[in-house]
């Protein structure tokens, strides 16, 4: 039995080798029924950094441990309680996990190449941690993770973080993934079949040569995907968000969208984003793309629809819209400053200020306003959007319909809101 740290226990590690060693041991005649077996518990334990390649660590209790970049490979965890533990940048390539209690885990930036996952519980958790008299949640994460070919057959990821993961050839038949995050995510090759996938998100997620067979996808986000590279047979759709017509765009749309993707999912450390000046888009169908970030300078939107779409933080400086759809989308801090968006239609359109973060994903506390200053509004329909700390100094709102949209934090007043309706509006 080879157990030793590869750079050493992390700091307050209170686990020594003899004693991970000797509760192996007894851990192993346990799993066979003899003499002086005692379950192995390591609950909360810091295993940072400890090779255990191998081991057979099966109906253990590890609740809360930490395998922080710890050398995993081929370990058996099956039917361990891993409920809270952390795997981040942990080594699981061939390892076993069928039928684990992962709840709440947090497998980023983890290598799961090959391992499997056969009816693992990986929904979200919440372990209580007292830390200076507080509670600390942990929530489960596979962000970033490398789970090429892994097997995950009849696991529950509901809500669970699979942005940008890595899952090329991975089987997700009959999975529950019920609100599971996979924006991003590399997805080719894998296995969807009669997967539970109501409410998820895919959005910019690469799914060529995957099948989608019988899945239920209904309320899912799917912008950006290429949907005819998949197989979507017999899989039900209603509510979905995705383009029907990709194969309608000219071919310099098409190339800026998938730049743009590639832009999206990498930071903007790859692809290009969608920048355009003086672009010809009238009566143009991006129902349900990804143009966040996107610039588009002096450009004709006359009568084009963005219904569904994502456009957070887009500009759109001195652009035409007249007529332009964006009911039901995604605006939190665009900027349409000084745009003529006369009668556009903005029904449910969610224009709030949006949180910034930082590269790594964190906040960064400071919030972005939608930008709507000087724009003339005149005659849309903005019913039920959502307008919070949106700036409105000197639009042209004349004969709007804004009832039920929410107008607190705004700056309204400095607005032209003759023949404006209000009805329902909240301002405070």
């Amino acid at each position: 039995m080879n157990v030793a740290p590869t750079s050493g226990p992390g700091d307050g590690a209170d686990l020594s080798l003899e004693d991970l060693a000797q509760a192996i041991r007894a851990h192993r005649l346990y799993l066979a029924a003899r003499p002086n077996g005692l379950r192995l518990q390591l609950k909360a334990a810091d295993l940072t950094g400890f090779d255990l390649s191998g081991l057979v660590l099966s109906d253990a209790i590890l609740t809360g441990a930490n395998f922080r970049r710890s050398v995993l490979r081929r370990c058996n965890f099956d039917g361990a309680d891993l409920f809270g533990a952390s795997f981040v940048s942990a080594d699981l390539r061939e390892a076993s996990l069928v039928g684990a209690d992962m709840r709440g885990a947090n497998f980023t930036k983890a290598c799961l190449r090959n391992t499997l996952f056969e009816r693992a519980d990986l929904r979200p958790g919440q372990l209580v941690l007292w830390k200076d008299r507080r509670k600390a949640r942990q929530k489960a994460a596979l962000r970033d993770a490398v789970l090429v070919n892994a097997n995950f057959t009849d696991a529950d990821l509901t809500g669970a973080n699979l942005t940008r993961a890595s899952l090329e050839g991975a089987d997700f038949s009959n999975a529950a993934l019920f609100g599971a995050n996979l924006s991003g995510a590399d997805l080719r090759g894998a296995d969807f079949s009669m997967a539970k996938l109501k409410g998820a998100i895919l959005n910019n997620a690469s799914v060529a040569g995957a099948t989608f067979q019988g899945a239920d996808l209904r309320d899912a986000e799917l912008r950006n995907v290429a949907m005819a590279t998949a197989d979507w047979a017999e899989a039900r759709m209603m509510g979905a968000i995705y383009h029907r017509n990709q194969s309608d765009f000219p071919p310099e749309i098409r190339e800026g969208l998938e730049g743009h993707v590639r832009w999206i999912n990498s930071n903007g450390k790859q692809g290009k984003r969608f920048d355009v000046s003086d672009g010809a888009f009238v009566g143009t169908d991006f129902d349900g793309c990804d143009l966040s970030g996107a610039i588009f300078r002096n450009c004709d939107f006359t009568r084009a629809s963005f219904r569904d779409s994502k456009l957070q933080i887009a500009q759109f400086p001195g652009c035409r819209m007249c007529e332009t759809c964006f009911e039901n989308s995604e605006l939190s801090g665009a900027s349409f400053e000084g745009c003529d968006l006369t009668r556009a239609m903005m029904r449910n359109a969610v224009m709030r200020a949006i949180e910034l973060l930082a590269a790594d994903g964190q906040s960064t506390g400071r919030l972005w306003p939608t930008n709507l200053r000087n724009a003339q509004l005149a005659d849309s329909d903005i019913r039920g959007a959502d307008l919070r700390g949106a700036r409105l100094t000197g639009a042209d709102l004349t004969n709007c319909n804004l009832s039920g949209a929410d107008l607190r934090d705004t700056d309204i007043e400095k607005a032209n809101t003759t023949g404006t309706t209000l009805v329902h509006c909240r301002l405070k």
